[in-house]
């Protein structure tokens, strides 16, 4: 009996292991304000949820340029964990595409890209606060 309890308890300890959600909270962008800003990565799901509402002067100057933009948004991106990164699916065409890179040590989202075999990654957001 104490050997099936001891059991039970490390597959209960391991499962919630695997079920880590992590948030990235309070991110910040050197090109646009926002109220809100963060990025929900559930990894027993493999489903990264960004909840982001642009400030009133950010929406104002997005809002020039394309106006279907909307204040606030929430989208979602398929996630896979690589070592000690976080990476979301690839978004874009076989010859050019996107992807972004969590980073949870460093507290920051960067963007890698990639046109014609030519690799470049960039600093998109610096993070306040990281939970788990």
């Amino acid at each position: 009996m104490k050997k099936t309890l001891l059991i039970i308890s490390v597959l209960f300890f391991f499962q919630n292991l695997i079920a880590e959600t992590i948030v990235f909270k309070d991110c910040s962008s050197e090109n646009y304000n926002y109220d809100k800003n963060d990025y929900i990565l559930d990894l027993e799901k493999e489903l990264m949820t960004r909840e982001f509402i642009y400030s009133k002067d950010s929406f104002k100057k997005l809002k020039l340029n394309d106006i279907t933009i909307k204040k606030e948004n929430k989208t979602h991106k398929g996630i896979t964990k690589v070592d000690d990164l976080i990476i979301s699916e690839i978004t874009g065409y076989p010859t050019f595409y996107t992807q972004l890179v969590f980073n949870e040590l460093e507290k920051n989202i960067k963007i890698k890209t990639v046109l014609n075999n030519t690799e470049g990654v960039s600093l998109i957001s610096k993070c306040q606060k990281i939970i788990k």
